[in-house]
């Protein structure tokens, strides 16, 4: 069956079809979890996330204006729970002392030297992902993840424009320096 479109599947659930809200739930589902995912780093707590997120979503259709996307309307309420989630979680940030720099030879996990290079920057990315706050991970996700325009991002968090761009450069910066400190302490290490 094809998919006609939000608008179509909207007008349903507001029509008395709340069946069809599966539909709108089907197509946004995986990145809507990623959004959390990302913000929370923690499976359980995104699951949790984007089921809250679609109830909130559901139970406030009617105040869906149609100014913006439904998407950028739904990823803004999952932007919202999870800062919230984890501002009240006060999730635990790994350390980078917990980084295990010993166990990062990834050659002997892959097949070749370029797919084990590829596994680790992976990790060290991950690794200063959950080293910045929720907000700025939030907003790494929303631009480099799910590509998001810096206007589309706007729209999303309720950040101005060019604090936006500042917050990104910000976080950006912090999660280099992150990488060069790990990658630092990896050659004392192994030197």
């Amino acid at each position: 069956m094809d998919y006609k479109g939000d608008i179509f599947y909207i007008d349903q659930v507001l029509n008395g079809n709340i069946n069809a809200f599966s539909y709108i739930a089907d197509r946004h589902k995986d990145k809507a979890f990623n959004l959390a995912f990302r913000i929370c780093c923690n499976r359980e707590d995104a699951e949790e996330i984007t089921q809250d997120s679609f109830l909130k979503a559901f139970r406030s259709l009617k105040s869906f204006k149609r100014e913006c996307s439904f998407a950028t309307w739904l990823y803004r309420i999952v932007y919202n729970s999870a800062i919230s989630h984890i501002r009240i979680k006060k999730v635990k940030i790994l350390s980078l002392e917990d980084f295990p720099v010993e166990a990062n030879d990834f050659t002997g996990i892959s097949s070749n030297e370029e797919e084990a290079d590829k596994e680790y920057l992976n990790s060290l990315v991950n690794f200063a992902l959950q080293k910045i706050s929720e907000e700025e991970r939030g907003l790494i996700s929303l631009f480099h993840y799910e590509e998001m325009s810096i206007d589309e991002i706007s729209e999303v968090t309720g950040i101005s424009k060019s604090n936006i761009k500042v917050k990104l450069f910000r976080a950006r910066r912090k999660m280099t320096e992150i990488i060069q400190k790990a990658e630092r302490k990896k050659e004392i290490i192994y030197d």
